[in-house]
């Protein structure tokens, strides 16, 4: 396994734990204080754009001044120069973060799908107490979404990711005109049309966020997120007692107003909007209620006062039928009736109201629900997979996750899970596999240096350092081995460095060694360079043993050079010569007193002369 990366001297990268448009989050711990943290990293393609610099920068300068227990706390920030993939380097921002046990409300919702009215709007108020805060320190979060809220063991409500807030003065940059930024589903309508925004915009959002919680679905729904943001500016959402039958009045009510396409008509501030979820949930009246819109008692008809010119009528109990007549002060009282056609006008009323009450019932109800089965599309392609579901009358959103068993690319599963069925147009969570979370070093030796990079690359892995290595057979340019080995388990993402051969070879230092010792040497595997002998007739070095070489022990020649060795050769004896005399007659040796001059085997001078 690769080292874990230490950032700053201090931070200890360590488990990736999820990964965003911008960046990658992963698990460390500050060695310096010893405490959990979370560690948010730029996204290595997108380190050389400086606007996302920018955008990171900015999330920690957001998120580092708001000191509230529902906001995820930022304890540091910095930059880090990785190397790339050549060689050359590259400077990477990061935040360092406050560790959050627990699920984002994205996580959630896929788990264990819609929250009760009472979880949800707990949760809404969760989410509204931070952002008031946020919002009277000047900040705008501007991407409310149920990925950006963490639910903890506990219960507690967590706000994170800052990534492109802004202050409510800032006007600039991504906030101008054309510039759309957030997420479609939660776009406020001035989002969308692109138009400055401000802390309504949050609000906006968090209605669509407890939309969603309530009924499994956001408001608003399309093909595409174009299709989206423009059904938030022109369309009108339909209640979430329409997918959800259990949502009661009084919520459809906050939700409908909270949803309003006007910013100056909906909610003005989120503690507001807090307090009316609470109200919500406690059954008290809503701040936007006034008398007339509640459930009152029908007014009674006016008591006579003074005498009557009608005792008998000033005997009877003033009149408190469903439909009460009002008097005008000048009107005068009326004459006696009989009650039974009292009773009968006020059943005839009741009739009339009745059958208005259908009529309108009839026109505005909704129209039926459509229940669509839920396609079962593991083991397809993404696209293969989408399709089946849009084809189904759904809407899909993907999301990535590791598998061991599921090809990258290709479907997991859906949630709500194949088999159910769900109203037409429903948000489908498709889950597409990104591979397994951790893979095998594949075996690139032998294999060019680009060929080698490609291969990683397939397997989810990165090229990390070019290593030369001298080589005595393997060609220059081509991968000797990788650094961790072929066969490692490591973590999808790791680093492998190449070590690539140079086409070199290191020249052995054979001096001393005899002939076959030298050219044993020379030729072997571990060398395999050519070896020639001569041999020099001298008598200052050994004989038998190689006292120079073409090139020296140490230094670097071509693949299959030939070596020159010159092995010391001891020189020829010198031949003895005979002395002359003067004149050129070679002097002969005195005979020995024991050779006769007639012998044959030597003569005397005479005999000499006499021979020439």
């Amino acid at each position: 396994m690769t080292e874990p990366k230490v950032l700053s001297g201090r931070y200890e990268v360590r488990a990736l734990l999820g990964r965003g448009g911008m960046a990658e989050v992963h698990e460390g711990v500050d060695t310096r204080l010893g405490r959990r943290i979370a560690i948010k990293l730029l996204r290595s393609d997108l380190a050389r754009d400086p606007s996302f610099h920018t955008r990171l920068k900015r999330e920690a300068q957001s998120a580092a001044g708001l000191n509230h227990p529902g906001i995820v706390a930022v304890y540091d920030s910095g930059e880090e120069e990785f190397a790339e993939t050549g060689g050359s380097s590259v400077s990477v921002p990061f935040i360092v973060m406050e560790y959050v046990e627990g699920q984002t409300l994205r996580e959630v919702l896929n788990d264990h799908g819609t929250l009760t009215i009472e979880e949800a709007l707990n949760v809404i108020a969760g989410v509204l107490a931070p952002l008031e805060y946020s919002h009277r320190n000047g900040i705008v979060h501007r991407d409310i979404k149920p990925a950006n809220v963490m639910l903890t063991p506990e219960g507690d409500i967590k706000v994170m990711d800052f990534g492109i807030a802004r202050a409510l003065k800032d006007n600039s940059g991504l906030t101008q005109t054309q510039s759309v930024v957030g997420t479609a589903q939660y776009l406020s309508p001035e989002q969308a049309r692109g138009e400055v925004v401000d802390a309504r915009s949050d609000l906006y959002s968090t209605a669509c966020l407890l939309y969603e919680l309530l009924v499994g679905r956001p408001p608003f729904v399309g093909d595409s997120q174009l299709a989206v943001a423009y059904q938030h500016v022109g369309e009108t959402p339909k209640p979430p007692s329409f997918y959800n039958p259990n949502v009661p009045p009084e919520v459809d009510r906050l939700l409908m107003h909270a949803l309003l396409k006007d910013r100056d008509e909906r909610y003005q501030d989120a503690y507001t909007f807090r307090e009316d979820v609470l109200a919500a949930r406690d059954g008290r009246p809503l701040s936007f209620d006034d008398d007339q819109d509640r459930t009152q008692a029908f007014p009674m008809a006016p008591t006579m006062v003074g005498p009557s010119p009608h005792p008998q009528d000033a005997e009877a109990a003033p009149e408190t039928g469903a439909v009460a007549t009002i008097l005008d002060a000048d009107e005068k009282p009326p004459q006696r009736r009989s009650r039974a056609w009292v009773w009968i006008g006020s059943i005839f009323v009741l009739l009339a109201l009745a059958a208005v009450a259908l009529w309108v019932y009839e026109i505005n109800k909704p129209p039926d629900i459509v229940q669509v089965p839920i396609t079962d599309v593991a083991g397809m392609s993404a696209d293969d997979a989408e399709a089946a579901l849009i084809q189904s009358g759904l809407t899909v959103d993907r999301e990535e996750e590791f598998s061991e068993e599921v090809d990258e690319g290709d479907a997991i599963r859906t949630d709500p899970p194949a088999g159910q069925s769900a109203p037409e147009g429903t948000l489908i969570t498709l889950f597409v596999s990104t591979g397994p979370s951790s893979v095998e070093v594949p075996d690139v030796s032998g294999e060019t240096e680009e060929e080698a990079r490609q291969i990683l690359a397939d397997a989810n892995l990165r090229a990390g350092t070019h290593i030369s290595q001298n080589s005595p057979d393997v060609e220059k340019g081509v991968v000797i081995e990788t650094k961790p080995g072929t066969g490692t388990q490591v973590d999808v993402d790791s680093n492998v460095d190449l070590v690539v051969s140079s086409g070199l070879v290191e020249v052995p230092d054979v001096l001393g060694k005899t002939e076959d010792e030298a050219c044993s040497i020379l030729e072997s595997d571990e060398h395999k360079l050519g070896c020639k002998v001569e041999e020099v007739e001298t008598a200052d070095q050994e004989e038998g043993k190689v006292f120079e070489q073409s090139a020296s022990g140490g230094t670097e020649v071509q693949q299959g050079s030939e070596i020159t060795v010159r092995v010391a050769k001891k020189p020829p004896e010198p031949t003895p010569t005979r002395p002359s005399v003067p004149g050129g007659i070679p002097t002969s040796p005195a005979p020995s007193p024991t050779q006769s001059s007639d012998d044959p085997a030597g003569g005397g001078l005479q005999d000499w002369i006499e021979g020439h």
